[in-house]
């Protein structure tokens, strides 16, 4: 699906070319990509992946677990996840969370109808207001 997770990796990509020019972006933000399929995204693969986007692991950092962590975890940002028969076939809801540095939720963005632009200006207005 072209407009879930490859948009969602340009995306980040794009947020993490603003925050690493941004000084005081850069010193407060980090980008976390969850990934929903463990049998497939191993830290190996998500590792060759994270390399072709170019991801900066200072600034961005691709994570999985096992099936019930991630249902767990991605449950509390209200993501749902439905998984058929075969490893391939999983289908999931999409949230991005700006989670302040005391773990306090600040937005959520549901689905994909986001811009960087959008991210990034609440990204400023998340580590201004502290």
């Amino acid at each position: 699906y072209p407009t879930f997770c490859p948009l969602m990796d340009r995306h980040f990509a794009a947020i993490q070319d603003v925050v690493r020019a941004d000084p005081d972006l850069s010193h407060q933000v980090h980008l976390v990509s969850i990934s929903v399929d463990p049998e497939y995204d191993t830290p190996a693969v998500l590792r060759e992946h994270a390399a072709t986007l170019g991801a900066d692991p200072g600034l961005w950092t691709f994570v999985t677990g096992s099936r019930d962590e991630i249902d767990r975890f991605a449950a509390r940002f209200g993501v749902s996840i439905v998984r058929g028969d075969t490893p391939a076939d999983v289908a999931h809801t999409l949230r991005t969370a700006i989670v302040d540095r005391d773990g306090r939720l600040v937005s959520v963005y549901t689905g994909n109808a986001w811009t960087p632009d959008d991210l990034v200006r609440d990204l400023r207005h998340a580590t201004t207001t502290r």
